[in-house]
């Protein structure tokens, strides 16, 4: 090991260095690559340190003669590079990460030091790369390019440190001590070793038995072997990634910042993908399930993390004799889910959860900034319902009001208008209005009036103003084996999506829709909004949430691309 450099205020170590950046590996094998990429005489004088998804003996040996060596010298930045394990719960990776911080923080007390966690780096997969004809296509993990790493070590370096990057009320957490996940693409290993093999004979020979093994489905076997051994050690979870669920806000920020928000898709509860087959390409899915604290915010007021519940909220309120103004069939729905997508009852005051909305807390990875936005503020409006966005949401507060019982009355009606529908829809005098129809050549439907009074009304008190089909949905969700079967028959047997129809068209779709092979019509009404990205920005509208089987999707796309071609849907509740 050589001394310091008189003519720099870097310590030459045994890895590599570039100008004014010193790259530490302890023996990382990816600690030289593309190194050069960093900028090397501007800058903030800059040590990465490669600490990896564990600390071995060896390299905590040479991390101990690393700070040893660093007392007294000039450091603007010091990058550690660990691991995106951290996000899987890996005990290992997390300690490893945690003493590098702890240790370099104390020998250069002015440096800001941030924590880099990439994905699977490119430049490690070369060495397998002949193999991936036996890996099957279904096997996927997070892979990033080293270039995309050094580079944003040096946007680190170069970034001139002013306020918007202090912690305080209203921004981000401060730049120093931050973490920032690099995830790449989420991609099938298969895919990603083809992309880095080469062309040598032996490499030839490799790829050849990987192909006989692979027919001898052995390459299936390894990656269910794989999946398996993910439920009970952690070392294997890297190997198969899907979705990561952060357990705090600032994990949850260290995956959504800007260099990284194009890499993953943030979600709730994951609806989407479970249950209506949504799928993202190259992304890796980040559910908020785990950031999920309810917290009650006064009488009148609940103030819930995004990663909540309806369910936990509905629970929650229950304690203190309160309740939501809007409570959907379903209730397995994140809060947070519902400033994005349409989840609605059939509430008269606020027809949609979104509606009840007072505040939210935001993240924005372009700005760096957690923005805290009332109703009538641009950024509620702007990124309420807006699929669009890049925004990521923290904190909600909603309206509640007082507790009370539900009593439903039930009308049936043969061969109704339109017209005698939108009326019964409209009716103020009720707390809630649905209408059902078992299936499109069905003569007659039934409306149901939810009221908090019991006059007229048929059976008991009700909780919740929802049918018996909502609950069963519940009680199907909270066993995993029946939650699996219920979303697998919806993503594989049945076909579901929600209309809004204006009244116009309703009448056209109630006129015509009787030869459709629509199984179940479910009608509620939504009162306009204003906000410029809701479906209800410019007039009320009726919800119609419909269900068909598979095979006759392409009979329903004819029918509205001929009679209803410019009718709104609901994104989140459109299955794939």
């Amino acid at each position: 090991m050589e001394s310091p450099s008189s003519a720099s205020p870097i310590p030459t170590l045994d890895d590599h260095r570039v100008g004014r950046v010193m790259v530490a590996g302890l023996g990382h094998p990816a600690a030289s690559d593309d190194a050069a990429s960093v900028a090397r005489e501007t800058g903030t004088p800059t040590l990465v340190v490669f600490v990896g998804k564990r600390l071995t003996s060896d390299r905590r040996r040479k991390l101990d003669d690393l700070v040893k060596t660093l007392q007294g010298q000039s450091i603007g930045l010091i990058a550690i590079v660990g691991s995106f394990r951290v996000h899987l719960d890996d005990p290992k990776a997390e300690e490893a990460e945690r003493l590098a911080v702890d240790l370099l923080q104390k020998a250069v007390p002015g440096a800001r030091v941030i924590v880099f966690r990439p994905g699977h780096l490119d430049s490690s997969l070369k060495r397998w790369a002949s193999l991936w004809p036996m890996f099957p296509r279904w096997l996927t993990t997070c892979v990033l390019p080293a270039a995309e790493l050094f580079a944003a070590i040096d946007s680190e370096r170069l970034e001139r440190v002013n306020e918007t990057f202090q912690p305080g009320p209203g921004r981000a957490p401060g730049r120093n001590g931050r973490a920032f996940t690099l995830l790449g693409e989420n991609i099938a290993w298969r895919e990603a070793l083809r992309r880095h093999q080469d062309r040598t004979r032996s490499s030839a020979a490799l790829e050849m038995a990987a192909r006989v093994l692979s027919w001898l489905l052995l390459g299936q076997l390894i990656a269910i072997a794989i999946v398996a051994l993910t439920k009970l050690h952690p070392a294997f979870r890297a190997l198969h990634v899907t979705t990561l669920r952060p357990r705090s806000f600032r994990e949850l920020i260290s995956l959504c910042h800007a260099r990284n928000i194009d890499r993953v898709r943030v979600v709730g509860y994951n609806n989407g993908v479970h249950h209506f087959g949504h799928r993202y390409p190259g992304k890796t899915i980040v559910s908020t399930v785990q950031c999920g604290r309810t917290l009650r915010n006064g009488e009148g007021h609940l103030r819930a993390d995004a990663g909540a519940t309806i369910r936990a909220a509905i629970s929650g309120l229950a304690e203190t004799n309160e309740e939501l103004f809007v409570v959907p069939n379903y209730s397995y729905v994140s809060l947070g889910t519902a400033f994005f997508v349409p989840i609605h009852g059939s509430a008269v005051d606020y027809a949609t959860v979104a509606d009840t909305i007072t505040r939210v807390v935001l993240y924005d990875p372009d700005r760096d900034r957690i923005i805290s936005a009332g109703r009538d503020d641009p950024d509620f409006a702007e990124n309420v319902y807006n699929l669009k966005s890049r925004i990521v949401v923290l904190r909600l507060e909603l309206r509640t009001r007082p507790r009370s019982p539900y009593y439903v009355r039930r009308e049936t009606v043969t061969d109704a208008t339109a017209e005698q529908l939108l009326d019964a829809l409209r009716d103020e005098k009720s707390a809630n209005v649905e209408i059902r129809q078992g299936h499109a050549a069905s003569r007659t439907v039934t409306i149901a009036r939810y009221s908090t009074g019991n006059d007229s009304a048929s059976g008991p008190a009700m909780e919740l103003p929802r049918d018996a089909l909502g609950r069963l949905w519940d009680i199907l969700e909270e066993n995993p084996i029946t939650s699996f079967l219920m979303h697998a028959l919806a993503r594989h047997v049945a076909w579901h999506t929600e209309i809004f129809f204006n009244a116009e068209e309703f009448k056209t779709f109630w006129r015509t829709h009787a030869d459709v092979p629509l199984r179940k019509i479910q009608l509620r009404y939504i009162r306009r909004d204003g906000m410029p990205h809701s479906p209800f920005r410019d007039e009320d509208r009726v919800s119609a949430d419909l269900f068909l089987f598979r095979p006759d999707k392409k009979r329903f796309d004819a029918y509205t691309a001929a009679v209803l071609p410019n009718v709104r849907y609901n994104p989140g509740k459109h299955s794939n």
